[in-house]
């Protein structure tokens, strides 16, 4: 891609950045002004913590046993909401995490409810900051520690037409996050994914560089949501080897004896319950499929729609079908680029960068739970694929033209796929998002060299001082 289309480009994306950004003040500065009844309330936002603060209480005051019992979940949250004035409805919000986890929320539990929810939206907001630090780091030229240069070594990283990276390259990092649907979706609803997004960013950086034993450490922190952490294990460990699979193995035996020693009872329930209680959410309850971003949310939600019953064989059969024909299109085009790599057709910055890339887009899909508000993980290919476009050397195919255009078009789809997909029954993300993740995946069979030899120099983690 021309430096002259890489601009275009950029400026393209300012101002899609700027128009959601005056959108959403404009949204926010309206609900103070509208009727009460019509507005959006502060005792409406946030009740995903709920269940983090329950997770909390529990182990803090030694109830592990209760942590996924969903009778107890309820009457918790509902006297909670009662007490505090919260708008929840019917509903509740399930622990569906490791006991491990809960250990997290156990000192915020001692605090009155608000406080702790202020206190927790904090941290995870100074998250999130980490989080796009880190990616704007990878937006720099392969070996370049902390200074501007196209140049290591003697060998030429950028195109001699690549623009510098100043702040209109990573300025829209926080401002295409910001104004995401999943950032809002998160923040409104006191989730974690901006921690998820932190912890995926540090494995990306250690990944880049080729540590493996850090990269492997950090990876088995995203198993506290092992929809997370599965897909890019795997995929890790494939393209490391042995020490990232120690660095896996060690975090996760530190996590386990954790969950053994402080929460046994919690422990085998969750190799137990955990089951039951999302046949109980999903199978004999009516479930929000539009909000899954999975093959087999959009399967159920168009062949069944959200009522209760168990999935028909044909949901089950085509589920079965997409998953495997994402999975082997990236584990074989994955295997194409690493044997590129080897043979320094293509160099090994670039076959990182798209692999992980077509790894965290596709994962979403594989998985049999994953929200749409963890979509915000997809800041890591777009930066990926920014970078990428950058060494690009001018060269440009109708998958870098279109790959663009697509995510885009996934992003303004999930500002509305909720709402559509619960009375449509199609959910239009997730479509989306197989075309961007099959786009992606294409992108691994590149074998035109992008760098020369000395982009086998590891990236580097941006100074965080």
């Amino acid at each position: 891609m021309t430096s002259k289309n890489s601009n275009r480009l950029g400026a393209r994306l300012w101002k899609i950045g700027v128009g959601l950004l005056a959108a959403l003040a404009t949204c926010a500065i309206g609900n103070r002004f509208i009727a009460p009844d019509r507005a959006i309330a502060s005792n409406e936002l946030g009740h995903d913590f709920l269940a983090f603060y329950y997770a909390g209480d529990c182990v803090r005051d030694g109830r592990d046993a209760e942590l996924y019992d969903l009778d107890k979940t309820r009457s918790f949250q509902h006297a909670l909401a009662t007490r505090e004035g919260l708008v929840i409805g019917d509903g509740f919000g399930p622990w569906w995490n490791p006991p491990f986890y809960a250990w997290v929320f156990a000192p915020l539990a001692g605090l009155p409810y608000h406080a702790a929810l202020r206190i927790w939206s904090e941290i995870t907001v100074a998250c999130l900051a980490l989080a796009m630090l880190l990616l704007a780091g990878m937006l720099k030229p392969v070996g370049d520690f902390g200074r501007q240069s196209d140049r290591v070594f003697g060998a030429r990283l950028l195109p001699a037409d690549a623009s510098p990276l100043t702040w209109k390259t990573w300025g829209l990092i926080p401002l295409l996050v910001l104004t995401s649907s999943p950032f809002l979706q998160a923040f409104n609803h006191g989730q974690n994914t901006f921690t998820s997004l932190l912890l995926l960013a540090g494995v990306v950086a250690f990944w880049r560089r080729r540590n493996a034993m850090a990269a492997g450490l950090t990876a088995g922190l995203l198993f506290y949501k092992p929809q997370l952490g599965l897909v890019v294990a795997i995929v890790l460990v494939f393209d490391l080897g042995w020490r990232a699979l120690g660095g896996l193995l060690i975090t996760g035996a530190a996590l386990a004896m954790v969950a053994l020693y402080f929460t046994p009872d919690a422990t085998v329930d969750y190799r137990w319950q955990l089951a039951a209680n999302l046949r109980t959410m999903q199978i004999e309850s009516p479930y929000l499929w539009e909000r899954h971003v999975t093959f087999k949310g959009f399967y159920r939600l168009i062949l069944q729609g959200r009522q209760a019953g168990e999935a028909i064989i044909a949901v089950k059969l085509m589920t079965a079908i997409s998953v495997a024909a994402w999975a082997a299109a990236l584990v074989w085009f994955a295997l194409r680029s690493a044997a590129a790599a080897r043979r320094k057709a293509i160099s090994a910055i670039v076959h990182t960068d798209r692999l992980i890339a077509a790894t965290v887009a596709t994962m979403p899909l594989l998985m049999p739970f994953y929200f749409d508000y963890d979509l915000l993980l997809l800041a890591v290919p777009a930066t990926l694929l920014a970078a990428d476009l950058r060494r690009s050397a001018g060269r440009a195919d109708r998958t870098d033209r279109l790959l663009p255009a697509a995510m885009i078009a996934l992003g303004f789809a999930l500002y509305a796929n909720a709402g559509l997909g619960k009375f449509t029954h199609v959910n239009i993300a997730t479509i989306l998002l197989a075309v961007v993740a099959a786009l992606f995946i294409a992108r691994l069979r590149k074998s035109s060299v992008a760098v020369e030899a000395a982009a086998d120099v590891p990236d580097a983690m941006p100074a965080l001082a």
